[in-house]
């Protein structure tokens, strides 16, 4: 399986990674540092499951989403992680059409309920 973690911060970037690997110790992991990296990595089809940041400098995640569905046809599940954590930020960013949301600081429970949701069990 192959996830892609969208995220500005690179602490961030590392302890998501470190936990996806704890829980899913198959995954390929790739990481972008910003939405403009990753529009030109390009192969985001090639991925099950995309975690993007919202708030990042330049384009963020809700433009970067936009681009990936509405002009790329992506249709890989693409999940939100924020620390907008402020009351409507949540469901704001379920209707603009993320397939789920997690806030930040990350909790291992709630990241393994997103994981097996999108990913199934692991083996």
């Amino acid at each position: 399986m192959r996830i892609l973690i969208v995220e500005d911060n690179e602490f961030n970037r590392i302890v998501l990674g470190d936990m996806i690997e704890l829980l899913y110790p198959e995954a390929e992991v790739q990481m972008h540092e910003s939405a403009e990296v990753s529009l030109q990595e390009g192969g985001h089809d090639t991925f099950d499951l995309i975690l993007s940041d919202i708030d990042m400098p330049g384009m963020d995640g809700m433009a970067l989403f936009t681009k990936l569905r509405k002009e790329l046809g992506v249709k890989v599940p693409i999940v939100a992680v924020t620390a907008l954590a402020i009351s409507g930020d949540r469901e704001r960013i379920l209707m603009h059409g993320f397939d789920a949301y997690i806030s930040k600081p990350i909790n291992l429970d709630e990241l393994e309920a997103i994981l097996k949701t999108f990913l199934g069990a692991q083996e």
